[in-house]
């Protein structure tokens, strides 16, 4: 349920039917997690915004993604929101076709909403038909277009499963449909290469250079096959919104949720989400 929504800092609920972000998925989001209005992990949002930007050709990529999250937290700091916020960021307005108009507008559009029920149990998955598309120029950005797990997801609820893995056209895992994946076996965490594919969360990013490091685990990027899933002691699933989440089963396989280590790495990543 949305509670506030803001466009250009300007309380609003419409945008204009010409904007390219809603015509083209001309743009790039980021879902923000807020405490009292504050965005945690403020600047790991800032550096992947300013990367797609960068990618998408926007002018002055760094210094409006700077700008935009540092408006958009007064917003919410205005109304003390606590949970789950989304930042979309637009061409703004265009006339038809692909080519965007020189110079272009940007806009950007906030919305808060309510948060969602906390989720402690071991997640059911499966895997998805649907497999993401190779493109390593935009792979790792948080992007308007993200058909792919529109579609996974429609997957997940039709199986009623809580998600699912999803691969690339060489059969290899690369994500879930809500978040990243990584794979424990003793002290070995292994996390799928993201230079074809995917969705580099913040989350992700925390844990591969410093909270999985700090407890001991030696952390790789590297490819995952389907049988390296069904081989590991336990696997995660991580994003902006749950920390990390146990994943119980994938299909007909299951895992024994081993809760000291869960709760040991949730923990940690939560001390670092300032």
């Amino acid at each position: 349920m949305i509670r506030h929504s803001w466009v250009d800092g300007e309380k609003a609920t419409a945008i204009p039917v010409d904007d390219r972000g809603l015509n083209y998925a001309d743009g790039a989001f980021e879902t923000l997690l807020c405490r009292d209005g504050s965005i945690t992990c403020r600047s790991l949002h800032e550096e992947r915004l300013t990367r797609a930007l960068l990618e998408l050709r926007f002018d002055s990529s760094q210094s409006y993604a700077r700008r935009v999250l540092k408006e958009a937290e007064q917003c919410l700091l205005q109304v003390r929101h606590s949970g789950p916020a989304r930042l979309t960021v637009t061409r703004g307005s265009g006339p038809r076709g692909y080519a965007p108009a020189r110079p272009s507008s940007p806009r950007y559009i906030l919305t808060a909403a309510a948060p969602g029920e906390a989720e402690s149990r071991p997640w059911r998955c499966g895997i998805a038909a649907v497999h993401w598309q190779d493109q390593p120029q935009l792979a790792g950005l948080k992007l308007l277009a993200r058909t792919e797990q529109v579609l996974a997801a429609h997957e997940a609820a039709l199986a009623g499963w809580d998600d699912v893995l999803m691969l690339d056209n060489q059969g290899s895992v690369i994500s879930s449909s809500r978040g990243n994946v990584f794979l424990l076996a003793g002290q070995d965490a292994l996390t799928p290469s993201l230079a074809r594919s995917g969705i580099a969360g913040t989350r992700r990013q925390l844990l591969i250079e410093s909270v999985l490091p700090d407890l001991g685990y030696q952390v790789r990027e590297c490819t995952v096959a389907l049988e390296d899933v069904r081989g590991a002691d336990a696997v995660m699933i991580s994003n902006t919104l749950v920390g990390i989440a146990a994943v119980g089963s994938i299909n007909e396989h299951t895992y024994s949720a081993n809760n000291t280590v869960f709760n040991a790495i949730r923990d940690a990543l939560w001390q670092q989400i300032t």
